[in-house]
């Protein structure tokens, strides 16, 4: 036998034991998924308080979600519009710190005087849920609980925001 049959056989091998491998694990079940005009995902989450909010807790409200971290300079610049336009508009609202600790995040909430709830994703599941891929992400989910809105990058426009919380009180 020479050295390229050899090569050709363990590949081979190699081949046939990941087959046998993928065929003998358990199927997970798919994990819900976020997409826009379908429910949106559930999820608990800890909030600086040390609470546990659910999805579910919204329900029969719009709300509008935040997914932001303290080293994103465009979440730095957001985070104190929503909280301004939050005060004035007085819908629902939950800021989802995306994989920071606790005292990190309660410094920046600190500094900038956030009012609505900040819950923390330190393992990064609800961010996976909703398919966050940049931050700052700023999604809306309806009263039925459909996901309505989603925008991608910082909300510069003070104008923008308000329209948005407006047609959640409208929704």
């Amino acid at each position: 036998m020479t050295i390229r049959t050899g090569i050709q056989y363990f590949l081979i091998l190699v081949l046939m034991a990941g087959v046998v491998f993928a065929l003998l694990q358990p199927h997970k079940a798919q994990e819900e998924q976020a997409v826009l005009g379908e429910a949106a995902p559930s999820f608990r989450i800890s909030t600086m308080q040390g609470k546990t909010l659910e999805l579910q807790d919204y329900k029969g409200q719009a709300v509008m979600i935040n997914f932001w971290a303290s080293w994103c300079t465009a979440c730095v610049n957001e985070l104190p519009l929503l909280n301004e336009a939050y005060k004035l508009a007085g819908v629902s609202m939950l800021a989802v710190n995306v994989g920071e600790e606790a005292d990190k995040v309660q410094t920046f909430v600190d500094r900038y005087e956030l009012s609505f709830p900040i819950g923390l994703d330190t393992d990064m599941r609800i961010k996976q849920k909703y398919n966050v891929v940049g931050l700052p992400l700023t999604i809306i989910i309806d009263k039925e609980g459909k996901l309505i809105e989603r925008h991608e990058g910082e909300l510069t426009d003070m104008a923008d925001i308000m329209s948005y919380m407006v047609q959640m009180k409208d929704d």
